[in-house]
C-alpha cells in the first residue's frame, strides 16, 4: 500500500493570516551570568503619538493593499489589529520579551500593586510598507505547487519603531532615569505574499530585533545606579 505525504501549505510558507502583535520567544533564553536589574517594573501603557505623524496616517485611513508612490504596496493597515490597540499589545510583549531577557527581577503589564517602579514611554511609530508581489500573486494562482514555487519570495520594504521619552520612575514618581528616546529603520527585503499578510508578521519580527537592542540600551544606561 502507498503512503501518502503531504505538505501543508501552512508549514512551508512562513506568513499566515494573522494580525496580532507577537512572535516567538523561544530563542531569547538569557544568559544567566547576565546581572538583572533588582527592580519590580511595570510598564505602563504607552501614549499613542501615532496620529499626530503625517507619515502614519496611510495606516489607518487605508486597506493593507494600496497604490503608494506610484507602486502597490503591502502595509500593516491599522484595520486588522482588532482584540487589542496597537500601543496595549506593543507594551504587553515588550513585558514578556524584558521578563524573558531578565531585564528586571519582574516586568509587570500596566498598573501593579507589586511594582516599585514603573516605565513610561511615547509610541510614535510601528510602520510597515513593502512592495506588493507579483509573483507571489502569480504563484497563488497555481494552487499548492505555485505557492511553494513563490514561498521563498522577498520584496524590498521599510519599517519603523520608533519610542521616545522612555523614563524610569520610583512609583512615588521620582525619575530614576531618562533613556531618551530609541528609533530603529529597517529597510531591507521581507517575505511577500499574494495578500499583503506578509507585512505584519515581518513588522513583528522587528519588533522582536527593537526590543531586544531595547533591552541592551537600558541595561547599559542603568550599570551604576543604584536603585533602593
Amino acid at each position: 500500500m502507498k503512503k501518502l505525504f503531504l505538505l501543508s501549505p501552512i508549514f512551508l510558507i512562513s506568513c499566515t493570516v494573522s494580525q496580532k502583535i507577537t512572535y516567538r520567544m523561544d530563542d531569547l533564553a538569557a544568559d544567566q551570568t547576565i546581572n538583572t536589574i533588582p527592580a519590580m517594573v511595570e510598564i505602563r501603557i504607552f501614549e499613542d503619538n501615532r496620529p499626530n505623524i503625517e507619515e502614519n496616517l496611510v495606516l489607518f485611513n487605508n486597506p493593507r493593499q494600496i497604490r503608494l508612490n506610484g507602486k502597490q504596496t503591502c502595509i500593516n493597515s491599522e484595520k486588522h489589529y482588532h482584540k487589542d490597540t496597537v500601543v496595549n499589545e506593543v507594551t504587553k510583549i515588550m513585558v514578556d520579551h524584558f521578563n524573558k531577557a531578565r531585564l528586571f527581577k519582574m516586568s509587570l503589564y500596566d498598573r501593579s500593586q507589586h511594582s516599585n517602579y514603573y516605565l513610561t514611554g511615547v509610541l510614535n511609530s510601528f510602520y510597515g510598507e513593502q512592495e506588493y508581489s507579483t509573483a507571489a500573486a502569480v504563484g497563488s494562482s497555481f494552487g499548492l505547487i505555485g505557492a511553494l514555487a513563490t514561498a521563498g519570495v522577498k520584496t524590498p520594504g521599510k519599517i519603523i519603531i520608533d519610542i521616545s521619552d522612555l523614563k524610569l520612575y520610583k512609583k512615588d514618581g521620582t525619575l530614576v532615569k531618562d533613556f531618551g528616546s530609541f528609533y530603529k529603520e529597517y529597510t531591507d527585503r521581507f517575505h511577500a505574499d499574494s495578500s499583503c499578510w506578509c507585512i505584519y508578521s515581518n513588522v513583528n519580527e522587528m519588533l522582536k530585533d527593537f526590543n531586544s537592542h531595547l533591552i541592551e540600551k537600558i541595561r547599559n544606561e542603568m550599570s551604576g545606579i543604584e536603585l533602593e
